[in-house]
């Protein structure tokens, strides 16, 4: 018997993985909005299955669940909503060529290059691909000590004068106070703040509130003493004194109040 060429068709489409996945929404999981809803959902099913177990991995590339960098809301925890697939490539030949340098080797230094730069490109790779890397991850990935990824990681950004969009620099975690100072010294440097954010890989939000604290530091330089900005403002000491070293650099024509004497500050008996 000769079957009609669209009975043949819908014989093959009914073998397919998202056809099959409808059928059980329509049919054995209570789901009862329509077939056209049950399709764009496993729709999303795949493309997320997709994202998070590729077929075709490149070798030496692992993937992995980085926090989203546009993170909803400004809570410090994370949900399942808060993550996304990244691919990491485990290591470059140029960073390769770091750790089998011989100069480096000599110095007991190959190793820390090499490390050093690919935990940045990691960073880098994942913010490309919307999501940040916590040092946490990183520690995952490589096996290595938070305490220790923090300090090279300090290393590269001292190095290059860039800053390493990691998690806590992105959403403002932790205190960062070389990154806030970063950030108003290029405002004070007449750069735009959405130049600003897209450079430095900070949100826009973050950005902005660096520069209303540093405007505050400012205003309040010029009528209280330094010891008592930090209480007015909420600002940790160490951001404050940053906010005043560039205050005094970048506008040093702004009287200042003058700190007590030790004499003033001795209490009277």
């Amino acid at each position: 018997m000769t079957y009609p060429k669209y009975y043949t068709a819908t014989r093959i489409t009914k073998r397919s993985l998202p056809d099959l996945l409808v059928h059980k929404f329509l049919t054995e999981y209570g789901y009862n909005h329509g077939p056209v809803i049950a399709r764009a959902i496993v729709k999303d099913i795949l493309t997320t299955l997709e994202e998070c177990y590729a077929e075709r991995v490149p070798p030496r590339t692992v993937v992995w669940l980085a926090v989203r960098r546009e993170k909803c809301g400004w809570r410090k925890g994370i949900c399942v909503n808060d993550l996304v697939p990244v691919h990491l490539r485990m290591y470059t030949e140029s960073e390769v060529d770091l750790l089998t340098d011989t100069a480096l080797r000599k110095q007991r230094q190959a190793r820390r290059a090499f490390n050093r730069a690919r935990f940045a490109r990691w960073c880098f790779e994942a913010y490309e691909q919307g999501g940040v890397l916590t040092e946490l991850d990183i520690g995952l990935l490589s096996g290595l000590s938070e305490n220790y990824i923090s300090k090279v990681l300090r290393e590269y950004e001292a190095e290059t004068g860039v800053i390493v969009p990691t998690r806590g620099t992105v959403h403002d975690l932790g205190p960062a106070v070389t990154h806030k100072a970063e950030i108003v010294r290029r405002w004070l440097r007449h750069e735009s703040p959405a130049d600003i954010a897209r450079k430095t890989h900070h949100a826009q939000t973050s950005v902005d509130r660096y520069i209303a604290d540093y405007q505050k530091v400012r205003l309040l330089a010029q009528k209280v003493r330094s010891s008592e900005i930090p209480a007015l403002t909420g600002l940790s000491t160490g951001v404050v004194e940053q906010y005043l070293a560039l205050l005094e650099h970048y506008e040093p024509h702004l009287s200042r109040t003058q700190q007590p004497t030790a004499q003033e500050e001795m209490p009277v008996s």
